[in-house]
């Protein structure tokens, strides 16, 4: 169990948003991979440069590294108490995180096991693992907005502004 703080550290806020960004860079170019891959295994040869490959392994690499090292602070230095709220919204709100961390980590995996091991493992994990992401960061953002305009407590901010 993470030990309870006022607020995240400084680490913790930058490694949020540097997962968000490399995730929306994976999101928005990985039909590049998709046509790769079909062209990897007698699709129609692919536009984009087979290079591309290692860029969206790299980052997706460096996507579970930095979750890991994000669950890694949550118990070293501890993350702040939850919003009081309804705890159906409590669990809610617990479960989007803890699905956040598995889909993101599992993504990764199951992506360098399709790359590099048994590739029929690709399709699967874009049939599924993409749209439960979409799900989970549409309610991840959706509680922000609910925290920031209709509870308007502090919980958007503590994921701007380190803790002191």
């Amino acid at each position: 169990m993470a030990a309870v703080t006022n607020g995240y550290s400084a680490r913790q806020i930058g490694l949020h948003w540097l997962v968000f960004l490399l995730v929306a860079y994976q999101w928005f170019t990985g039909d590049d991979m998709s046509d790769l891959f079909d062209a990897a295994h007698g699709g129609p040869p692919a536009a984009v440069n087979p290079n591309w490959a290692t860029v969206h392994v790299v980052v997706g690499v460096a996507v579970l590294a930095l979750v890991l090292w994000r669950l890694g602070l949550r118990h070293a230095e501890g993350v702040p108490p939850p919003p009081k709220q309804h705890p159906a919204l409590q669990f809610l709100a617990s479960a989007v995180h803890v699905g956040l961390y598995v889909d993101l980590a599992l993504g990764a995996l199951v992506g360098l096991i399709a790359y590099y091991w048994l590739p029929q493992l690709a399709f699967l994990h874009h049939l599924m693992m993409r749209p439960v992401l979409l799900l989970l960061i549409a309610l991840h953002v959706a509680g922000a907005v609910w925290h920031r305009f209709v509870v308007r407590d502090d919980v958007v901010t503590r994921m701007i502004r380190p803790a002191r």
